[in-house]
Formats: C-alpha cells, sequence, structure tokens
C-alpha cells in the first residue's frame, strides 16, 4: 500500500460597458484617489480592456520597479508593455471559459488561505495588507481567480504538446555529468523582441538591427532591467527580464551553448528562435550537485479498517487478537493473508519492499521511523484503518543516478512547457481581433 501525501481583470462585454459611470480607481502607489471617466483602451476579440484597469495595473508595476530599485521607464513605454500584458491575459482568460474552466468560492478561498499562511499571516491580516496597499478584496479576490484558471488553462493546453523521450532524457543527464555538477547555476537576463511567423526579409532585418542597437547599448553599460522592460516582448519584460537562477541544462537548448561560455556581465549577441530575437544577459553564476543518498526502510503491514460491518472498536480487537497470536507463535505471513485487508500485498505476507521517506501518511511513516529492526508496533490508527507494522530492515541507498534522471526529465518539461507557452500565447494572439483603441 503505497500512500503518496502530497486576475479582476476590468474586462466587461461590449454590450454592457455603456452602462458603466465614473470609476474610482484604486492605484498601488499613488496616495490619492483619482476620479475619472472609464473608458475603452482595447477591445479584445468580444471583451475589452478599460482605462481603470490599466492604470491599476500600471501603478502596481510601478510599485515593483521602486522597490527593486529600478528606474521607472517613461508612461509611454509602461502603459504600452502593461496594455500588452492584459491583452494576454484577456485572451489566456477566455480560451479558460471557452473550454469550461471554473474556480469555485471554496477552492479561491483555500487558495488565498494558503498564500496568507505562505507569508505568515491570518485571512485577516492578508486582507488589511492587500486593503492597505490600496487594493479592494473583492478585486484582490477576482485577480487570484482570474490567475488560478489562466495557469489551469495554460497547463491544460500546453502540456499536451509536449513529449519528452528517453533519448532525450539521457542527453541531459550526460550534459549534466560532462559539466561536472548537474546544479551549477546561472542567473539570466532575458530579452525577447518578437517577430510574427513568417515574418519578411524587411521585418527581420530591421529587427536585427534594432537587437544590435539594443546589444550595443548594454555593452556599453546601459542598465539592462531599464531596456528589459522597454523593449522587451517576453513574459519577464515588466520583472526586468529577469529568469532567475537554472542550471543549464534548464535553459532552452538554444540558449545553452551560449550562455555555458559567457562569463559574469556577458551580453549575448542576438539568437534567433520561433519566437524571434533573445538577448541574453549573464548576471552572475553559482553551484554543484550533491549526491542524494536516502535511508530506505524495508517494511510489512497488516491492516484492519472498519466498515458498515465491523466497527472502529471490533477493528481494534482484531488487530490485538493478531499481535497476541504472533506473541504465541503464528507468523507475521500466515496472519496477513488470513486478515490484512491490504489486498495489495496481503498475499506476500504484508510486506511492501524498500520504500523512501515520505511514502506513507504521516501516522504511519512516523511510527515506522519509530521502530527498531525485527520491532512489531502496537496498532497504528490511520484513515485506513488500523496497522501493525514490522520494520525488517534499513539501508542507504545511493539515489543520485535516479534522482538525475528525474530532474532531467522535469528540466525537459519545464523547459518544453516554456517554449510551447510562447508558441501558444502567439497563436492566440493571431487568431484574435485585438484593436488598440488608445494607448496614450
Amino acid at each position: 500500500m503505497k500512500i503518496l501525501v502530497q486576475r479582476n481583470k476590468n474586462l466587461v462585454s461590449l454590450q454592457s460597458f455603456f452602462s458603466m459611470a465614473i470609476i474610482l480607481i484604486a492605484s498601488f502607489s499613488l496616495q490619492a484617489e483619482v476620479k475619472m471617466l472609464d473608458r475603452i483602451v482595447a477591445i479584445v476579440d468580444g471583451d475589452v480592456v478599460l482605462e481603470s484597469e490599466l492604470v491599476r495595473r500600471s501603478n502596481a508595476i510601478i510599485k515593483q520597479i521602486k522597490e527593486r530599485k529600478q528606474k521607472v521607464p517613461s508612461n509611454k513605454i509602461l502603459r504600452k508593455q502593461v496594455l500588452e500584458r492584459l491583452i494576454v491575459e484577456a485572451l489566456q482568460l477566455d480560451s479558460a471559459k471557452r473550454v469550461g474552466v471554473r474556480i469555485s468560492d471554496r477552492e479561491l478561498t483555500a487558495t488565498i488561505e494558503r498564500i496568507a499562511e505562505g507569508n505568515n499571516f491570518s485571512l485577516a491580516q492578508l486582507k488589511t495588507q492587500v486593503e492597505s496597499d490600496g487594493t479592494p478584496w473583492p478585486i484582490f479576490s477576482e485577480d487570484m481567480r482570474n490567475e488560478i484558471m489562466i495557469s489551469r488553462v495554460k497547463s491544460g493546453m500546453v502540456q499536451r504538446r509536449i513529449q519528452v523521450s528517453d533519448k532525450e532524457v539521457d542527453n541531459i543527464v550526460a550534459l549534466m555529468d560532462k559539466e561536472g555538477e548537474s546544479n551549477l547555476q546561472y542567473h539570466l537576463g532575458h530579452i525577447l523582441l518578437a517577430m510574427p511567423e513568417g515574418a519578411s526579409p524587411d521585418e527581420v532585418t530591421a529587427k536585427r538591427e534594432q537587437a544590435k542597437t539594443i546589444v550595443s547599448a548594454l555593452r556599453g553599460g546601459s542598465n539592462f532591467e531599464e531596456f528589459a522592460i522597454a523593449f522587451s516582448n517576453g513574459q519577464k519584460s515588466l520583472e526586468g527580464g529577469d529568469w532567475g537562477w537554472r542550471p543549464l541544462s534548464q535553459l532552452p537548448s538554444l540558449f545553452a551553448g551560449t550562455v555555458k561560455n559567457m562569463d559574469v556581465n556577458d551580453v549575448s549577441e542576438p539568437l534567433r528562435s520561433g519566437s524571434g530575437l533573445h538577448i541574453l544577459y549573464l548576471k552572475d553564476k553559482k553551484g554543484g550537485f550533491e549526491a542524494k543518498v536516502v535511508v530506505q526502510t524495508h517494511v510489512r503491514h497488516i491492516l484492519v479498517s472498519p466498515n458498515a460491518i465491523t466497527t472502529e472498536e471490533q477493528a481494534l480487537d482484531k488487530l490485538k487478537l493478531a499481535i497476541d497470536r504472533i506473541e504465541k507463535g503464528e507468523t507475521f505471513e500466515d496472519l496477513a493473508v488470513e486478515i490484512s485487508d491490504d489486498k495489495s500485498n496481503a498475499s506476500q505476507g504484508g510486506e511492501m519492499s524498500w520504500v523512501d521517506p515520505g511514502t506513507f501518511v504521516p501516522e504511519f511513516e512516523q511510527a515506522m521511523d519509530d521502530l527498531a529492526v525485527g520491532e512489531l508496533s502496537e496498532p497504528v490508527k490511520t484513515q485506513f484503518g488500523y496497522h501493525l507494522i514490522e520494520v525488517l530492515g534499513r539501508r542507504d541507498q545511493d539515489q543520485t543516478e535516479d534522482k538525475k534522471r528525474e530532474r532531467a526529465y522535469q528540466i525537459l518539461s519545464n523547459r518544453k512547457f516554456e517554449e510551447e507557452s510562447q508558441t501558444w500565447i502567439r497563436e492566440l494572439k493571431e487568431k484574435a481581433h485585438i484593436k488598440i483603441i488608445s494607448d496614450t
């Protein structure tokens, strides 16, 4: 028995928009409240993006940029980038609705509670913090609902495109070994100059000239984060193009060969992909791979589960009787075959072979860990019933190679997810009717 434990975009329909009056805009960074007549700034298929949402989100981004002690770009540049993000979010949210993604109030509340807990807040404290930052709680909640919907539809739509072969895993593991240590980490900055699929030669030439100018400026000392915010079409543009720390093997294959030959503070030549031209900046590097050795336990058990016929008390008494019979000479194996309700291993005498830490539910795991080799437990209650546990052995197991392959598979999945996400978003934009009403 192996038991593993583990946005309100102000988007409204065109039909309902003209019924709206004056909107009070809450800003993340402005102390004063501003009254203005709301208006459409973009049409995205059947939905619209409103000025109020553009202002609200722009102010939030300004606050984040200031917290990173970076220069805030001009209003024109910032509005352009934020509007692009809102349009992409609108397309993804529409896709989620079309395929039936729904987030219940209960699921939303549970997610927000986890966010609060992760920040060492109660739900009431989180609400106070959010509202003190200038965001009404209903807007925050709806933002979170939309974030979950977008995450879920993206996962579903993109994951189905991803296939990872054993050969690809072998290649990544070989790359890990060649590097000597698989967790050598690279802190990368990234600028994407997007190009449409089937871009004309003139479009490609113009984009290459733009990339050449940016690279030259960056190598001359210009601030990378400011250029990323101003020019990048990448998903991390408003975060200054910061990709964070990643091992070489987790980078897109197009980037890996270039990055490993870069020194800290180097800026790459433009790299061409189906999405456009990429410019990389190596901020720093560090790391090393640690061997993975775990203590495995060889264990067996007998489970007696309460049911419509057997009460909790009767189940416990039955297990106590089994303990008494073992003490009088009957074998654990025979009793497991006779009375255990875990049919996945009863015929094997209750044996579950060698297991890794974290395999079982906490109550079972704790009781097992407290036993010496050859020792029988007292009855242990879990959600499944009452268990009699015996530890047959313990050993140190070097899982370095297994963990490398697991990590290689995850790296490939994550890499392909990022690449396919860009493709999916580009396809959504190409199929959609998008009209910018005002970007000034």
